[in-house]
């Protein structure tokens, strides 16, 4: 007999850091907007700040940020400042399509000197994928405004502090619906 279980969505002994990034240009190494959510002791805390990127700004047509909007904002470094203390030693990275956002994080930091190292890594591309089309042939499309269409979702996308809200919501509505828990998709993070 199978026994309809609710998943603990966010274990008290781990720390989980959502992150979402909107870059400047095609280099991917600039930020120019950062939408977080901090969740410890299953308690959630997000922030959303725009970047000074220091490099023109490109990507305008596609999250809207123009250089005008960054003037007198944080540069990533000065973000930072502000968040680590905030950031605990040991905490699992949350990211749609985690390569992207987390790649963006370590080389705009790395600018600085500064080292952005998950201990685990949560990716909800992976969860999608099991949940929705693990047992299908035919792949769906694993894009973050289709799934948050999909699950009834609110997102604008392409705005940092929208998109990591909707990453959190699809992430637990799918862990619902497959009746699954977190733990089963969360992976150590190997440097490359």
């Amino acid at each position: 007999m199978n026994e309809k279980i609710t998943p603990l969505v966010y274990p008290t002994d781990k720390n989980f850091v959502f992150v979402d990034v909107e870059t400047a240009n095609w280099s991917n190494d600039r930020i120019c907007a950062i939408g977080m959510i901090l969740v410890q002791n299953g308690e959630a805390t997000g922030y959303y700040s725009l970047i000074d990127p220091q490099t023109y700004i490109t990507f305008t047509y596609i999250h809207g940020i123009t250089n005008e909007d960054v003037k007198g904002a944080p540069t990533i470094e000065e973000f930072w400042q502000v968040m680590s203390p905030k950031i605990p030693e040991k905490f699992v990275f949350v990211a749609h399509n985690y390569r992207f956002d987390l790649t963006v994080m370590k080389k705009d930091l790395g600018r600085f000197g500064i080292e952005f190292a998950p201990t685990e890594i949560l990716d909800t591309m992976w969860v999608a994928r099991d949940i929705l089309y693990r047992f299908h042939t035919q792949r769906g499309d694993l894009r973050l405004n289709t799934l948050a269409e999909a699950l009834g979702v609110s997102l604008n996308h392409h705005n940092a502090a929208s998109d990591i809200t909707a990453t959190k919501e699809v992430l637990e509505k799918l862990l619902v619906l497959g009746n699954r828990k977190i733990e089963e998709f969360i992976r150590p993070y190997i440097p490359r």
